[in-house]
């Protein structure tokens, strides 16, 4: 009843945020306009022309007249963009595999594609926000949060892990090869899936413990009895194996965990293999000038750095979550509170590194502003493309009719804000996908111009 409670204030709250979000839109859009029409009447009323100043790249946004400088350029057009296509892909990639009742999960292919570009740290934020908002939103039925919050540290375990993994200079070599060789992507496949599968079965066999739950294959019920059986023969062999070395009372203990955790990689491997391999398919394709700046550091070969508030956005993201796990009986009550703790070493450990060892405020706004002029200089030409301009103009009509929509949803429904939530989900999210398709498809054309 709390959850259900729960999810329809949150539910409200989106819904609220929704329309706030398109009607800003929609306001900032009539202000773009007023000021390219004011813009027009002054160059019509010049009488002398005057010699023409350059106009700082750093200050062109790519899809509005409205300037923008930095940070607040690289938040729209590269951090928002990559967030957002990381948890769009873990969505469908969940989606798809539910409805089609397949062995992967495919739920971490976009936190592996922003841990590539963006780091660890966004990674494991993505990675939390797919898995403890909104697939806890659009789960469809109760007791979602036994369900989905405890899987969450597998999640941002494989976020800090790919992210880590993607910063070693072997896989900037590797992405960077134009023709690599068949050695080559065997190593990649191997050290973020194999690897990752081992790294990540770890969490994911204490989660099974805290929810007293055994790792179960989805195979022919023939094979699956078969396999069964051999498990439980395995277990005997390591449980009488551990007894003989510590004792009675650790042998069943760790057998069962040693026993399981084999079985979650032997689960987990093509899942995360795949994942890994579709995530970096989206970026080689997709988004050539982010792999250009984010991972082989642009002109200069330097890739960015973390921002030392990243780990304490990952803290405010988790805290509901750990307020929950911490407190539910139903993961195996205190018993396993260091488990759920855990994150919080690696939030305040990465915080401090980061305070201390990592790069200054200085020299991060400075590759920032760096790195928006880059942008800005590529994608200018793009945005004046007539089709770009058709798209940014259809994109707006169609948010004033679902502001429109919106309103009339009160007067119509009973339960509206339910109904006007999942009515923004979808319009939103097929802007969205337009939004990530046309930014690709700009990257990709100046990329080939540039060549």
């Amino acid at each position: 009843m709390s959850d259900d409670f729960g999810k329809e204030l949150l539910m409200l709250g989106g819904t609220i945020a929704g329309f706030v979000a398109a009607l800003l839109t929609v306001l900032e859009k009539l202000l773009d306009f007023q000021t390219r029409m004011h813009g027009k009447k002054e160059a019509k009323g010049s009488s002398r022309p005057e010699r023409a100043v350059p106009e700082s790249t750093s200050t062109i946004d790519f899809f509005s007249s409205k300037p923008l400088r930095g940070s607040s350029y690289l938040l729209l057009y590269e951090t928002s963009v990559i967030v957002a296509a990381g948890v769009m892909l873990n969505y469908v990639g969940l989606t798809l595999s539910r409805h089609m009742e397949s062995i992967l999960f495919l739920d971490m292919t976009g936190t592996a594609l922003v841990a590539f570009l963006l780091g660890p740290w966004w990674g494991a934020i993505v990675a939390l926000l797919s898995n403890s908002v909104v697939n806890w939103l659009l789960y469809p039925e109760a007791g979602a949060d036994v369900v989905i919050f405890p899987w969450s540290l597998v999640n941002m375990t494989g976020a800090l892990f790919w992210g880590v993994m993607a910063r070693q200079p072997g896989f900037q070599k590797y992405v960077r090869t134009a023709k690599s060789s068949a050695l080559a992507h065997s190593w990649f496949l191997l050290s973020f899936g194999l690897v990752g599968a081992v790294v990540m079965s770890v969490p994911g066999t204490l989660v099974q413990a805290a929810l007293n739950e055994r790792t179960v294959f989805a195979l022919n019920p023939e094979v699956a009895e078969a396999l069964s059986a051999r498990v439980v023969q395995w277990e005997s062999v390591v449980r009488g194996s551990i007894e003989a070395m510590l004792g009675v009372q650790w042998g069943e203990s760790i057998s069962w965990y040693v026993v399981n955790w084999f079985q979650n990689i032997v689960r987990y491997i093509p899942d995360k293999t795949m994942s890994a391999a579709i995530a970096l398919v989206v970026l080689k394709y997709g988004y050539p000038l982010f792999e250009q700046e984010l991972i082989h550091g642009g002109p200069e070969k330097e890739p960015p750095g973390d921002e030392r508030v990243l780990p304490l956005v990952l803290g405010l993201l988790y805290a509901p979550s750990y307020a929950t796990l911490i407190s539910s009986e139903s993961y195996a009550g205190m018993q396993f509170w260091p488990l759920w703790t855990l994150p919080w070493l690696f939030i305040v450990m990465g915080y401090f590194k980061l305070r201390y060892w990592g790069a200054t405020d200085e020299m991060l706004h400075e590759a920032r502003l760096e790195r928006a002029e880059r942008y800005a200089r590529a994608l200018k030409p793009i945005g004046k493309e007539p089709s770009y301009e058709f798209c940014r103009r259809l994109t707006f009509v169609t948010l004033v009719a679902s502001l429109i929509f919106a309103l009339c949803l009160p007067i119509l429904l009973m339960d509206f804000y339910r109904v006007t939530f999942k009515f923004f989900c979808v319009v939103y999210g097929f802007l969205l996908v337009v939004h990530l398709i046309r930014v690709a498809i700009a990257q990709n054309i100046s990329v080939a111009r540039s060549e």
